[in-house]
């Protein structure tokens, strides 16, 4: 496997679009066998320059900081749907119930109109 430096350095962004493509899809699996990829080319003799080498720590340091960053939403939003649900509780608990109407009578027990007695 030859791998030059302008594969080193596709292979690095390219990982970038498979990490977004997991993410929307759930599937990680595809990014991780990329960075894998890209972690054997750094491996090669020859296969890196000191651009490649800022490059590569660049996209490392970016996905982390995305990563980093989605986990920290998910855990405020799953903290902010919590306080919600409290707060529901706490609102339905300070309502009154609807008052219900009486059921209205049913002709069987009405009383006969007069005019029905002549």
């Amino acid at each position: 496997m030859v791998t030059t430096i302008a594969a080193v350095d596709d292979h690095l962004l390219a990982s970038i679009d498979g990490f977004f493509n997991g993410l929307q899809t759930s599937d990680m699996k595809d990014f991780m066998s990329q960075w894998d990829n890209v972690d054997k080319d750094f491996t090669v003799e020859g296969a890196t320059s000191p651009d490649t080498s800022s490059l590569g720590l660049g996209v490392s340091q970016c996905i982390e900081i995305l990563c980093d960053t989605f986990i920290n939403l998910k855990m405020q939003t799953e903290q902010r749907a919590a306080e919600l649900g409290e707060n529901l509780i706490a609102v339905q608990g300070t309502m009154s119930p609807n008052p219900s109407r009486s059921p209205s009578p049913s002709r069987a027990t009405r009383s006969p109109s007069p005019s029905s007695q002549l």
